[in-house]
């Protein structure tokens, strides 16, 4: 019996090949979609950490009241004291991520890689056994004896050939050279520093590669000062077995009051609530920034799915109408309500298994686009995989989407009289059904456009915002250098003078400078400042950038008073400050010639510069201090050249010049400074562009649905309005009755869609900039976008109705 209906079931699809096509084609869209981002979100937020007894890691950030900057990485001096001290924590580990260069034999120039520095703790804290030979031994973390690397299973492969020998040779990272002692399995990923940076507040993340060597550190912890160093470091922690995290916070917020007792009085601050130290389950801080941001996106394609199964549903609703006359003959020859039932269940399941099938591959290739192209560097995407749970949603999704568009086709069978069903053209209740359904679209639809349009309105008025500096024309470029050969200050100032040198050589470039941070990456090294003549006044905050003569002149930053740097502050101390911060330590005085003091040296202030978003379009302007980059310490150095030439034909002359002074040099990336905005507004604009995507998309199904609804209310009330005409309605009636009943719920849905995403986007505003959860605006622009496009979807039915003859529709059945 199964098999005959089945056989029957297709024979009537292949009938309605058309509608057939386009129901497998909507569904694979919508259920593909679906199952792809559910299958980010399962693998990202809900399945654990692929880590042993993943419950028990645990972050550990500091809260310093000085800083005012929220959770940060804490001192390494306090993580040792902790360490010493804890009975809840069964280990810690301190890392540091950055990228280096790896020399390959027959290679220009060394290769790209991510590394992480961490305590000898690293793998213990982890429980991670590598695949071949061991990870980090405590004796590992003493000096001289740290001179080894442990390499992860796709360095292995890709740049060693998967040798099976290569534990106990040697690789050269930078000018070092290290010892290989263990590769890590195929399964182990350690979360990219974009995912896991020590500043969780204010602080954008810097671009680095997957992390692909690890390295041990020998803690010289004396070294270290008791109240400094913060946000240089991640803290990583295990639980001992059975301790739960709030047990473990009580005890460490009693050994941070033990620490501040013991800090030196000098540099002490014995304000209550002065440090803090706070735990964070390990997964929550790798994956919390993204979370609302896929929770959003996955209830978007939800969204999409439910209006492509109400637009079926209403397809299904016509084309029942037409095969009444077939279901009454069925009835006569004995086929009873049910199977008649069952027999558009499986129909419908059929459609439903064919589109979900085919959406599962969409889904899966989709992902391999992600992983191939992201342009957000999304965390835990490498562990993201069709799994047994994600086969069962998408299964879910198949018979949800089944029942949905069947259960009205369904009601009707079960409800009417199959013998005057033949006849019927049409009835109220049927009519009251779909503009329910229309209502139900309209609803949806609303909401996708609304969250949309303001999350476009919020990336738009982050990009065309006054800045404070110019992108056009401009290249930059970061380069890394070693400690061995760069240590000295000596070496690195004539390091950077060759580079610039090299850099104003270039054909076309008008001016090339030095930084010490790459724009648009957050705020850098933050320092108090004290105004020398007012030694008791309150200590501001500010960043400390150090910048070469000509760099203002590169970005453009607008004097405001005093001068730029020159070559004559080679050998002067001199600071130029922005405008925020020269008001905030002169309020009623010019700040030229004045004294400051910041890292236990006197400045002079020579310049003014108007305030700029150099740090984040995302935040107010950063106030700001740049110093001239004699003093400049660090192994990570940024070069800006502005030409007269495209940016991008600049690019690979930057690079040219800069390994025109040594090859071994290794380049991190190079870019323009358009390519850099761009990028560090990458997970705004692909949030923007899927939910764009979205929104359109749920449109042209609305307006689908409402052509549909109305083609059929005109179908099947065709002889209504003969009768109508005939009795002295003209053509204007016609128009506005039959448009009349889609712009009743039109409106219904509208207003409710309308007040659903305002709630919606109230609990959004912190992935919003600059725009008002209330937008009036923008409430009547989506309002008329809508309203144009139902009048625009319901003007071929409307005048297909006025177009009726009387005398052809009243001779009709």
């Amino acid at each position: 019996m199964f098999a005959q209906e089945f056989r029957h079931s297709l024979r009537a699809l292949q009938r309605s090949f058309g509608f057939a096509l386009t129901a497998v084609l909507t569904l694979a869209i919508g259920i593909g979609t679906s199952t792809a981002m559910f299958m980010i979100v399962d693998s990202v937020l809900l399945q654990p950490l692929r880590y042993r007894d993943s419950g028990r890691l645990v972050a550990v950030w500091e809260q310093v009241q000085t800083l005012a900057l929220g959770p940060i990485g804490p001192n390494p001096r306090h993580v040792d004291f902790w360490t010493k001290r804890s009975k809840t924590i069964e280990s810690f580990a301190l890392v540091q991520q950055a990228s280096i260069g790896l020399s390959i034999p027959g290679a220009d120039h060394p290769q790209l890689v991510g590394v992480v520095s961490a305590s000898a703790e690293l793998f213990n804290t982890l429980q991670v056994k590598p695949l071949l030979g061991h990870g980090f031994l405590p004796e590992q973390g003493l000096e001289a004896r740290d001179s080894v690397a442990v390499l992860s299973y796709s360095l292995w492969q890709n740049s060693f050939g998967g040798d099976p020998q290569i534990i106990g040779k040697t690789v050269r990272l930078g000018e070092v050279s290290r010892q290989v002692v263990g590769v890590l399995p195929p399964q182990f990923h350690f979360p990219n520093r974009n995912a896991l940076r020590a500043f969780q507040s204010k602080q954008t993340a810097s671009h680095v590669p997957e992390p692909s060597i690890f390295v041990p550190v020998a803690f010289d912890w004396k070294g270290f000062s008791w109240n400094g160093e913060y946000g240089n470091w991640v803290a990583l922690a295990r639980l001992r077995t059975g301790v739960r995290m709030q047990t473990a916070q009580s005890e460490l917020d009693a050994i941070e009051a033990q620490l501040v007792a013991s800090i030196p009085t000098n540099e002490r601050d014995s304000r209550p609530g002065a440090l803090r130290a706070f735990l964070q389950p390990l997964q929550h801080a790798v994956v919390g920034e993204v979370s609302m941001g896929l929770w959003l996106l996955l209830a978007a394609v939800l969204g999409l799915l439910g209006i492509g199964c109400v637009n079926l549903a209403n397809a299904q609703m016509a084309r029942s109408l037409t095969r009444s006359r077939e279901a009454s003959v069925r009835a006569a020859l004995g086929a009873t309500r049910w199977s008649l039932v069952r027999s558009v269940l499986l129909e419908n399941l059929i459609l439903a298994s064919a589109g979900g099938l085919l959406g599962v591959w969409f889904a899966q290739e989709a992902l391999a686009l992600l992983r191939l192209s992201s342009p957000v560097d999304l965390p835990r995407l490498a562990e993201v995989s069709l799994n047994g749970t994600v086969l069962l949603v998408s299964a879910g999704l198949m018979m949800g989407a089944a029942v949905l568009f069947s259960v009205l086709p369904a009601l009707r069978v079960l409800r009417g009289d199959l013998q005057v069903s033949a006849r019927a053209t049409g009835s109220r209740q049927t009519a009251g059904l779909h503009r329910w359904l229309i209502g139900a679209q309209v609803f949806g639809c609303t909401v996708l456009l609304l969250v949309t349009g303001f999350f476009t309105k919020s990336l738009m008025q982050v990009m065309t915002q006054e800045k404070g500096f110019e992108t056009e024309q401009v290249a930059v470029a970061q380069i890394n250098i070693s400690a061995q050969t760069y240590g000295s200050p000596k070496s690195r100032v004539a390091l950077i003078d060759s580079i610039v040198a090299n850099l104003r050589e270039v054909p076309g470039v008008q001016v090339a400078s030095f930084v010490s941070a790459m724009p648009l990456e957050g705020e850098s090294w933050i320092e108090s400042v004290r105004r020398d003549d007012r030694p008791t006044v309150q200590q501001p905050l500010m960043n400390l950038r150090w910048v070469g003569p000509g760099y203002f002149e590169t970005m453009r930053h607008k004097l405001v008073a005093g001068r730029f740097f020159e070559e004559r502050d080679r050998d002067a101390h001199s600071v130029i400050l922005s405008e925020a911060q020269a008001r905030s330590l002169w309020p009623d005085s010019s700040p030229i010639g004045g004294l400051l003091t910041t890292q236990g040296r006197q400045f002079t202030v020579i310049g003014v510069v108007a305030d700029s978003r150099i740090s984040s379009l995302k935040a107010p302007p950063t106030r700001t201090a740049y110093l001239h980059y004699r003093d400049r310490s660090g192994a990570t150095l940024y070069f800006v050249a502005r030409g007269v030439q495209q940016p991008s034909a600049l690019v690979p002359e930057m690079r040219a010049a800069i390994w025109r002074h040594s090859p071994d040099l290794t380049i991190v990336r190079s870019m323009t400074l358009e390519e850099q905005v761009r990028e560090s507004l990458a997970t705004e604009r692909f949030q923007t562009f899927v939910l764009m995507s979205f929104g359109g998309c749920a449109l042209l199904l609305a307006m689908l649905g409402i052509y549909g609804i109305l083609s059929y209310s005109v179908a099947s009330h065709r002889q209504e309005i003969g009768i109508r005409m005939a009795l002295g309605a003209d053509r204007r009636q016609i128009y506005r009755d039959t448009l009349g009943e889609v712009f009743t719920p039109v409106f219904v849905g509208l207003g409710c869609g309308l007040i659903a995403s305002l709630g919606l986007v109230m609990s959004l505003k912190r992935l919003i900039y600059g725009v008002k959860p209330f937008d009036p605006a923008l409430l009547l622009a989506v309002s008329a976008l809508f309203l144009v496009a139902a009048g625009v979807a319901g003007y071929l039915p409307a005048r297909r109705a006025a177009s009726v003859d009387p005398m052809e529709a009243l001779r009709m059945e």
